[in-house]
């Protein structure tokens, strides 16, 4: 099992953490000090207190199975359309060489 980031699936909770707050952006408060995450070892804090996230599980391979089922309709279609477009072609070109016979 994974951890969910939108779209993405990441193998550890490490990964994902790693992954969101690394684009948190720094922010100025009123007296002038600049509040950002940052990592130390393996945890995450902001103003010393650590940061703990919670990510829905996934799974990799139910991702992979997932997309094949939504993108072989579109492989299918279109082979189809490169096959009737060759038969198309192949008549006109047979149908062309045949002339009409007042040469």
């Amino acid at each position: 099992m994974g951890y969910r980031v939108g779209l993405q699936c990441f193998s550890t909770m490490e990964e994902a953490h790693d992954y969101v707050l690394s684009q948190v952006l720094p922010t100025v408060t009123a007296d002038g000090k600049v509040v950002r995450p940052y990592k130390n070892g393996k945890d995450w804090y902001l103003s010393e207190q650590k940061v703990n996230l919670s990510f829905p599980q996934c799974d990799i391979a139910e991702q992979i199975q997932f997309g094949v089922l939504v993108g072989a309709p579109f492989i299918v279609l279109l082979v189809l359309v490169f096959g009737i477009r060759m038969i198309k072609r192949l008549i006109e070109s047979v149908t062309q060489n045949q002339g009409g016979g007042d040469d």
